[in-house]
Parts: structure tokens; sequence; C-alpha cells
């Protein structure tokens, strides 16, 4: 009886001791949690006036006073930010904005290299860079050079044609001019598994695109006259840019891809060159001997990170599911200037022969 006792006096203060644990676990997180959002709040109204600060210069190569800024536009061109760790990524739109507006107040900053590594992206994203450039160049009479990387197609190409010069290594794939708006349809599918769309809609346009239903002959001309207007302009854009005839513009923007040489034989970019060669007629440009390249590159401070780290464990934990979302940008169905041939081999992995 006495070891009976003894066992469940020992289970008792066991559970208790643990119970006492978990509690104490518990109210230490919680008031940790409690003074971050303090933090947080306390920290706030610093927060855009640290955004509003300038961009740290890196020096790559190069000595002097004057300076020749390196902005890279790398991956899909979208406005849209994305989380990287515990901070919020600006977008490629706005990172290449606030580059551009620092180079533009800096009187040493003498010209830009777009180093552009893209398959393109969104129309409006695409022609909002298209357009920063396009005014940095009017204000300032400052060069801008692009240097196209391993790809340089579609939105990207529409971006390079606002520069003075684009000079394109051997091995770039560039072209991909035109619109695509990828959607998929899935009612063979639908039909045989005996699924039914109920969705109620207030015309018979509303889920014009829809996975869950045939495309009329009706719809497909709606969608068709926006990717044939959508595309005039990615031609007019690249006939001001090029100094090209707009039937000579047509003839290439087919969708077909390019190599660099391709794409120098029909006067879509004006050498073929590395980034040091891109350098080399930055300086020629602009008449320089001797400048420094430079890059600009965002230095996080304490205040960013805590507000980051909050977000990231109070932000919008709501799980979202688009049945119309793209396997292409993983976004809904939207007309971009993209070229998705590359996207796909990209994200599905297709296999490699060796």
């Amino acid at each position: 009886m006495n070891d009976n006792k003894k066992s469940s006096r020992l289970g008792f203060w066991i559970s208790t001791s643990l119970a006492i644990f978990f509690f104490l676990c518990t109210v230490v997180l919680l008031f940790s949690l409690m003074g971050l959002l303090i933090v947080k709040a306390a920290l706030s109204p610093h927060l855009e006036e640290e955004k509003a600060k300038k961009l740290t210069e890196v020096i790559i190569e190069g000595s002097g006073t004057n300076k020749i800024a390196l902005i890279p536009i790398k991956g899909i061109i979208t406005a849209q930010t994305t989380k990287k760790l515990l901070f919020e990524a600006s977008s490629i739109v706005s990172n290449v904005k606030k580059q551009l507006e620092q180079a533009r107040n800096d009187n040493n900053v003498k010209a830009v290299i777009l180093e552009i590594d893209s398959p393109g992206g969104g129309i409006t994203a695409s022609d909002i860079i298209y357009k920063e450039i396009l005014e940095f160049k009017e204000k300032t009479n400052k060069s801008v050079i692009v240097s196209m990387q391993d790809v340089a197609a579609s939105g990207a190409y529409y971006i390079s044609a606002a520069a003075d010069k684009i000079v394109s290594h051997s091995t770039t794939i560039t072209g991909s001019i035109g619109v695509i708006m990828p959607l998929i349809n899935i009612v063979n599918l639908v039909e045989k598994y005996g699924i039914e769309d109920t969705s109620i809609k207030s015309g018979d346009m509303k889920n014009i695109g829809s996975p869950l239903k045939k495309m009329s002959d009706k719809e497909k001309k709606v969608l068709h006259d926006i990717v044939d207007e959508m595309y005039t302009r990615f031609v007019k854009i690249i006939s001001d840019g090029r100094n090209m005839k707009i039937e000579d513009v047509r003839k290439l923007a087919d969708g077909r891809i390019y190599t660099g040489k391709q794409a120098l034989d029909n006067g879509l970019v004006d050498q073929l060159g590395y980034i040091e060669d891109a350098i080399t007629l930055a300086k020629e440009m602009t008449g320089l001997k001797e400048a420094k390249v430079i890059k600009y590159k965002r230095m996080f401070n304490l205040s960013e990170i805590f507000a980051s780290s909050a977000d990231s464990l109070f932000g919008d934990r709501t799980v979202k599911i688009d049945i119309n979302a793209s396997p292409i940008d993983g976004d809904s169905p939207r007309f971009m200037y993209l070229w998705t041939g590359y996207q796909q081999n990209h994200f599905f992995k297709w296999p490699t022969f060796n």
C-alpha cells in the first residue's frame, strides 16, 4: 500500500510540474508576442521614413567620382511583392523605380546599364518600367544601355526597346515578341466526373475564359481583340525604340525567339558582347575614360526586422485557392508579355538526357 501511495504522489507531482511548465511557457510566449506587437507599433511611424532613405552603393569596379549604375532586372516582371524569409521583398517594378530615382538624383551617375535576365511578365508591369526608363532619359539626358544575359524575351525586350543601345550575349535568347493569355480548359474532365459549375453571373461574358466551360466564338473574338490591341502597342514600341518600320517589326514579331546573333542580324540589338562590353560602351557614349561601376543595395535595419517578423507571425494566414490559377505565373489568368516556353521548362523541370 505504501508503495502505491508513493507512486500515486509521484505521478501527481510529475503531472503538476508538467502542467506548471507548459503554463509558464504559454505565458512567456504570450508576453513575447505582445511585446513584439508593441515594438512594431512603436517603430511603425519610422518605417516609411526608413524606406525613403537612399540605397547603399556597392562599388563593383573602377574609381573616380563619375559613376555608371548597374541595375538588375531579373525574373518574372511583376508589380507584386514577394515574401523572403522574414522580409517582404519589393517587386521588380518598385525596385527599378527606386534605383532609377536615385541614379537620376545623383549628378555623378553619367549612365545606367540595365542588366536583364527575364522571360518577360505582366503587360502593365513591363509598361511601367518602360515608361520609367523613358522619363529617366528625358529628365536627365543620361544614357541607358541594356546588357542582355541568358534570357531577355517578350516583356523584357519591351523594356529593352526604351534603351539607347542594346548589348546581347551571343547565347542570349530574346524576341518572343507578342501577347499571350495562358488558359486551360477542363470541360471534358468535368463532364467525365459529373462536376457541375453552378456559378451565378450577371452577363453571358462574365465567366469568359473559365476552364469549366467551352469558349464560344464570340468570347474568343473578345479576347483576340484585346490581344491584338496589346500586340499592336508592343510592335509600335519596338518600331519607335529601334527606329524600324512597323511592317519590318511585324515580320519578326510572330512570337518566335532569337539567339543574340539572330537578333543582331535582324536589328533587334546593337552589338554582341558581355557586361564588360556594355560598360565600355557606356563610357564611350558619355565620354568617360574612368568611372566607378556601382550597384544599389537596400540595407535592412532593426525596425524593419521587427516589423517584418510581426507581419510573418500575425499577417494574413488565409489559404487561397483559385481554380483559374495559371501554371505559368502562379496567379490568375492575365494578358502577358511572357515567353511561356521558358517558364514551363523552368517550373516543370523536363527530363534531360546526358
